[in-house]
């Protein structure tokens, strides 16, 4: 199936749902964030006039204009779509504790004649990810459809259910519900088996300035009878009581962020503050019962174009709660660990990636040769900030015991002769060797592990980590000392400059700012990033991933220029302690220009994605991203107390 991009996202603890610009419901993960998908396609659309006599149009096609964002500070999604003088809204509510989306339709006639037409949804689901063996009923009783195979059911009811029509899905059926949407009738029968679809909506009669709305539930249950229940409960408590609950909880979610920013005292760019409490808000969505996120929203679950986002990498977990930690949600990082700590490989590493049940995901970063060894490393890292942020978090047997576990490992890659760690896959998945980035993390973890577990072993380890990446991957052009991405599969230098050479500086700390040596690497690590790396990126400046990138076509990435963005703020606090104003200012300034540009390739709620382009030229790809929106929220903060 093509890869289509959502722009949006709504959901809660169990659910997380995905729509596009106009207002396709584009996926919907129950009763897990990584679960099968349930949804084909779920497509708004329009028929001009009367039945018969008229045309469809999807809401998707060049026939409507559209606009889309979020309402205030909220999770509240609002679609506005326009085709001559007639006006279609959407509002997109999901409400905590029930996997129940709440979609408000509010059509008006903006000229000065009368208008008529249908306003429909085409259903084509699949429910526990199974397009065969599906029912789809009407329920006459309280008028709802139900679809449903084995433990997955789907109920669909309130007033904008006033016809409907049950079809198959293939194109060969004549009953196909798209067919009949075609046709402008709806058959309005009781009962379909199979491969199915389905329709509904309601017929509208306008004045000149009149305006109706409806309202359509759709909720998801592990049987029949759940699913019905839900629905039951959307009847009962009605969208405006779902709506302001939202608006209240996502106000109350807020304060703690923004209280953490006001702190600072600094006022920031309009534009940057809206992006930072967009990125608050979104982020929780990404995280699942288990304690664990995915990276993204699944959107590509056949690996068409990439190799999958709706799972959890260790590494982008930690900088997924690091994030949340510096804006004052130390909670996420509880969860995290837990997970961490339940998940944890006898060998005491971390693979790839996981479903978010713990089980291992499709990977291709193998141990013990082609371990991305970073995840590993990330996780120590990530622990030991909480413990610096958080003097209360309590270091538990089990935090200890994983710990070890994990530095035990990260000891025994190490090679004697050089102190960095023999070959592994390179932060990109992409090379086999020894690198910069993956031996910061496993100096930033080591760092950790030494202080929890009272280890010299652990500290001395961790000092020849360093050493062998200041002795073997430290380079000199044109007199500047910077990292270089470190050794080939083969021990020969890889001379390449890669952006995750940055992890040296931020966040893992090798280099420490306060000597003037690794101050003087630093600067030139960011000096030499800017030369290779650094293009123009619509009116701003953005990062690429690392020299010779063909993927995607080496284009700029939201996580490359805001490391480069919280890099350079880290070195220009050190320039400024140092009484170096001029230069703290120019990095300061352009810091602020990477915060900025990454948001001229958000989607048009405000989501930040990985990539600043996808493969087939999309302006973003893989959206909303958690490391991505994450390293914002840190970026901001940072730029924030610095200012």
């Amino acid at each position: 199936m093509p890869v289509y991009l959502p722009t949006s996202v709504v959901g809660n603890t169990r659910n997380l749902v995905t729509l596009g610009h106009s207002g396709e419901i584009m996926a919907w993960f129950y009763p897990h964030k990584d679960a099968f998908q349930h949804i084909t396609a779920c497509l708004p659309c329009v028929y001009f006039g009367h039945g018969q006599q008229g045309q469809l149009h999807f809401t998707f096609e060049p026939t409507f204009e559209r606009e889309q964002g979020y309402v205030g500070d909220s999770n509240v999604l609002q679609t506005t779509l326009k085709s001559g003088n007639i006006e279609i809204e959407f509002q997109d509510v999901m409400p905590d504790n029930w996997p129940l989306l709440a979609r408000r339709i509010r059509v008006s006639n903006l000229g000065h004649e009368h208008w008529n037409g249908g306003i429909y949804h085409l259903g084509d689901w699949k429910m526990g990810g199974h397009r065969e063996g599906n029912g789809v009923r009407f329920d006459q009783s309280d008028r709802s459809i139900i679809q449903n195979h084995r433990e997955f059911a789907l109920a669909i009811g309130g007033d904008a259910l006033d016809g409907h029509h049950l079809g198959k899905a293939g194109a060969n059926w004549s009953h196909n519900a798209r067919y009949a949407l075609e046709s402008g009738i709806l058959a309005s029968n009781d009962l379909e088996i199979g491969d199915v679809n389905f329709a509904f909506g309601f017929y509208v009669d306008l004045a000149p300035g009149q305006s109706i709305e409806h309202t359509v539930y759709f909720a998801l249950g592990q049987s029949e009878s759940e699913a019905k229940n839900v629905l039951g409960v959307g009847r009962a408590r009605g969208f405006e009581w779902f709506k302001d609950e939202r608006l209240r909880l996502d106000a109350e979610f807020l304060e703690r962020g923004l209280d953490t920013i006001h702190q600072t005292g600094a006022t920031l760019d309009a534009e940057l503050y809206a992006a930072f409490k967009r990125s608050l808000l979104a982020l929780p969505l990404l995280n699942g019962e288990e304690g664990a996120a995915v990276a993204a929203p699944e959107f590509d679950p056949e690996f068409i174009s990439c190799g999958g986002y709706g799972y959890h990498w260790p590494r982008d977990g930690g900088e997924y709660v690091s994030g949340l930690l510096d804006a004052g949600y130390p909670e996420f990082a509880g969860g995290f660990f837990d997970w961490c700590a339940r998940h944890q490989d006898i060998n005491g590493l971390w693979h790839q990636r996981y479903h978010l049940n713990g089980e291992s995901a499709p990977n291709w970063c193998l141990p013990p040769d082609t371990l991305q060894v970073d995840e590993v490393g990330a996780v120590g890292w990530a622990f030991g900030k909480i413990l610096s942020a958080s003097p209360d978090f309590k270091i538990t047997p089990q935090y200890r015991r994983m710990l070890k576990s994990a530095s035990d490992y990260l000891v025994s890659r190490l090679d004697e002769q050089t102190g960095v760690h023999r070959n592994a896959f390179d932060t990109w998945e992409t090379f086999i060797g020894s690198f910069t980035y993956s031996n910061a993390a496993i100096y930033a973890h080591l760092t950790t592990a030494a202080k929890v577990c009272r280890s010299k072993e652990y500290a001395q380890a961790a000092a020849r980590v360093k050493a062998g990446v200041l002795t073997h991957f430290v380079r000199e052009t044109s007199g500047v000392r910077h990292l270089v991405r470190g050794f080939k599969g083969d021990g020969s230098p890889d001379e390449v400059i890669d952006s995750a050479n940055l992890g040296a500086i931020e966040p893992f700390g090798l280099l420490d700012l306060s000597v003037d040596a690794e101050l003087d690497i630093a600067l030139g690590t960011l000096q030499i990033i800017t030369e290779r790396l650094e293009v123009d990126w619509q009116g701003g400046r953005a990062i690429r991933r690392f020299e010779g990138d063909e993927y995607v076509g080496g284009v700029p990435a939201c996580v490359n220029t805001l490391w480069m963005s919280r890099c350079c703020l880290q070195v220009a606090a050190e320039l400024k302690r140092r009484g170096r104003a001029d230069e703290a200012a120019e990095l300061f300034e352009r810091a602020e220009g990477f915060l900025k540009v990454v948001l001229k390739r958000a989607t048009a709620t405000g989501l930040l994605p990985e990539l600043m382009q996808g493969p087939d030229g999309q302006t973003f790809w893989a959206a909303p991203h958690g490391w991505a929106m994450a390293s914002f929220v840190s970026g901001v903060l940072k730029l924030a107390k610095l200012k």
